[in-house]
Formats: structure tokens, sequence, C-alpha cells
């Protein structure tokens, strides 16, 4: 993953902290439609895509062309859903499990890893030499899928893609989301904050319609808000507006420029490599959820995850002033999420029948990806509250952002808890049997 946090120095763009914020949730709107679009289309295709979108970031030497190139690059989320759907098909019992806790952790340990990696590349050359080394290993990535991922079989049911939903989706989330960030440079009540958030809720609204009468929707809404679902994906959205939000605030103090004792001023470089802890202790949490669903049963594994990203970023409120600080919470955000991250897709798969795994598992990667936007744009309205005319934000601002979004992942440890049932005790189910509470197809 190629941070946009390094893109304005070798853009020689004057590009605000607060930007900079807001510049992750413009994307992800574009991610989250293309990552269902992808889902439902093919398995072979998103690798491919991505290795597109990193080209024409690498040789497209404008901003527009940057943009380009991330949009495609979302489409490699769309990998995740799509390789569960295929791990349920071949696997059963404790090895599934073990594998979709594996999939679903997957993103959090590549971004933390990449960061460094990315950060070396910017360092010592430009951006553009990022994009080089991400087309690299997303195009050898896209040859090893097209060598051993057998396509579609002539039985396989295809499924349109709803375009237009995918615009009315992208087009209603920037929409708002641009009015949330913006809103206090503009001006809360501004004819351009008025118009921005009021003609991004319309288009959700048309979405919605679109949704509930087409038969083959972008986000099948209520597959999503199904029993023993709805908890799962109301929890995963709300987790991602907290690690999201809550990543992207720790990352530009860590870049602010050091001042009145705020701030570290550190490069792309370093911040990558204090990303690092996050990824490793992603890596290692799925053996340690799987070890307290044995032993508490896997309703307590979703929250409990959440409620240690919530205290990751309480933590960061209360100590930021020391790199050690950093590396803590960025070590007990890892846990947090891979703990959590690896039982989504166990609870879900659980519940839902073969034919719509894919579909259910999208949904939810899906609302991760919302959620991210939601506590991206927070943070970046949050901050833009607290920085004087022609500064830096203040370090309140950061205590705010932080301490919001560890109250979201608190509501995400609620959510987690009290709306999504008891399937069976633990231990009870068998190898390879499945979990009795499906959703009506």
């Amino acid at each position: 993953m190629i941070r946009a946090a390094v893109f304005p120095r070798d853009l020689a763009s004057s590009v605000t902290p607060v930007r900079r914020a807001w510049r992750s949730p413009s994307r992800r709107p574009r991610t989250s439609s293309a990552t269902r679009s992808a889902a439902r289309s093919s398995s072979r295709s998103p690798s491919a895509i991505v290795a597109l979108g990193s080209l024409i970031g690498a040789v497209v030497p404008t901003f527009a062309g940057l943009l380009t190139g991330r949009a495609l690059q979302g489409l490699g989320y769309a990998m995740v859903p799509l390789t569960v759907s295929i791990a349920r098909e071949w696997l059963s019992g404790s090895v599934l499990d073990r594998t979709l806790g594996v999939l679903s952790t997957s993103i959090a340990v590549g971004v933390g890893l990449g960061n460094p990696v990315m950060g070396l590349c910017v360092l010592l050359v430009d951006y553009r030499l990022a994009f080089v080394v991400a087309f690299l290993v997303s195009t050898g990535g896209a040859v090893w899928v097209l060598r051993r991922v057998p396509p579609a079989g002539p039985g396989t049911r295809r499924v349109r893609i709803d375009l237009l939903g995918a615009a009315l989706l992208g087009a209603g989330l920037a929409g708002t989301l641009l009015a949330v960030a913006r809103g206090d440079a503009w001006g809360w009540t501004s004819p351009t904050a008025l118009t921005s958030a009021s003609a991004g809720v319309v288009l959700l609204a048309l979405w919605v319609l679109r949704s509930l009468r087409t038969p083959a929707p972008l986000i099948d809404l209520r597959l999503a808000c199904s029993r023993g679902v709805l908890g799962v994906n109301l929890a995963a959205t709300l987790l991602g507006v907290c690690v999201f939000g809550g990543a992207a605030a720790v990352i530009l103090l860590v870049q602010r420029p050091p001042g009145d004792g705020v701030g570290f001023g550190y490069s792309v470089f370093v911040t990558g490599l204090l990303m690092t802890p996050m990824a490793v202790a992603t890596l290692f949490s799925p053996p340690l959820a799987r070890a307290i669903a044995r032993r508490v049963g896997e309703r307590v594994v979703l929250p409990l995850g959440s409620a240690v990203s919530a205290v990751a970023f309480g933590t960061f409120a209360l100590m930021h002033d020391r790199t050690w600080h950093v590396v803590l919470t960025m070590a007990l955000m890892g846990v947090g999420i891979g703990i959590a991250y690896s039982v989504m897709p166990v609870l879900i798969v659980a519940r839902t029948p073969a034919e719509r795994t894919a579909s259910a598992t999208g949904v939810n990667q899906v609302l991760r990806l919302l959620g991210g936007s939601v506590g991206a744009a927070g943070v970046a309205a949050v901050l833009a509250a607290h920085t004087p005319v022609g500064g830096q934000p203040a370090e309140s601002g950061y205590v705010v952002a932080v301490l919001a979004v560890g109250s979201v992942g608190l509501l995400s440890a609620v959510a987690g808890w009290v709306l999504v049932p008891s399937a069976q005790p633990p231990g009870h189910r068998e190898r390879g049997e499945q979990d009795p509470l499906f959703v009506d197809s």
C-alpha cells in the first residue's frame, strides 16, 4: 500500500495535514464500489487491474493520474471475499476457520509490511518508484493467479454488475464525506458545504432505492441486515471508523513538524517502520483469537478485538510524546484488528449459504472500508477545527480525534456483543459442520 502522505512533497503541491487526512476517504468510496463490483465479476481479474493502476501511478506524473492509479489499486481489496469464497468451497472445519482468519487479516499485514518498503522507495527516489515496485509485485501476483487459479466453470452463474449502483454509492459517499472533511474550511452553513452534503445524501438515498429494487445490487442490503450477519457488519463498520481514523491521526502526528512539544517530524520511511508493529501483531493475533474462541466461544472474540483497538487509541490520547508510545499504540491496534478481523469471516460464513459466501464477505469488506472513509473524514474535520490559520493542528485536535475514534471502537464492541447471537456452545461445532443460523436466500 502506498501512503497518500508521501505525495505532497513529491508533487510540490500545497497540501495541509487536514487535506492529507481527507485524501484517504476520497479514495475509499471508489475502492468500496470497486471492491464489491470485482467481487461479483471474476476471481482472476483484480490482481491484473491492480497492476494496471500501479503502472498508471508510475508513468502519469499528475495528481489526476495518481488518483486514477490509486482507485484501480483499490480493486485489490476484492481479492479477500473472492479467496474466502474459494476457501469455503474447498476447505471445512478447523482448517477453514484458520484459513479465513489468515485471509481476513492479510490486508492489514500487507499494509504494515508495505509501508516501510514504500517509504524507502520515496526516500531513495520518489513516489513513482513505489508505484513501480507495486506494479512488479502485483504483476507477479496476476501471473501466479492466471497460472494457478482455474477460471470459473461453465456452470457458474454470471452476475451482472450494477454499475449505476456503484456510481451512486461512490458519488454519494464522496459528496457527504467531502462536506464533513472540508466543512470547517468552507463554513458549515456555506452554500458549498450544504450543496455537497445535500447532493451526497440524495445520491445515497437513490442508491438505497436502487439496491432494494435491482435483482443484482452492488451491496445486497437485505443480506447485510440478515439475522446474525447484521451485528457483524455493524461492528465491522464501526471498527473501520476506529482503526482507519485513528491510524490517520497517529500518522499525521508522527509526520507533523515538531513544535510546542507536539509532533515528531519523522520521514515517510520512519513512519512506515513505526507501522510495522501493527503488521506483526496482526499476523500473530489469529491464533490468539482461535484460542479465545475455543475457551469462551466465538461470540466473545469480535467485541474483545474492538475493545483492544479502542484501548490502543485511548492510550495514545494519554501518551503521544515518545516514539515508543507510537510503537505501543500500533502494536495494540494490530492485536485488536487481528483478533476482530480474523473472526469476522468465520461468523459470516457460519451464517450464510455457501453460494452467497463471496457476496456476504464482500459486503463486510466494503463496510469496513466505508467505516474507514467516515473515520478519516471525521479526523480531518476535528483537526481542521483545531488548526489556527496558517499553522499546524494543535495537540488538542489529535487528542480529541483519537478519543473520538476510540469511543467508536467501544461502540463496535457493544454491537459485536449485543447484536451477534450465540450460535452453539464453544467446541460444539464439529469439523466440517456449519452453524444452523443461515440467512434467508
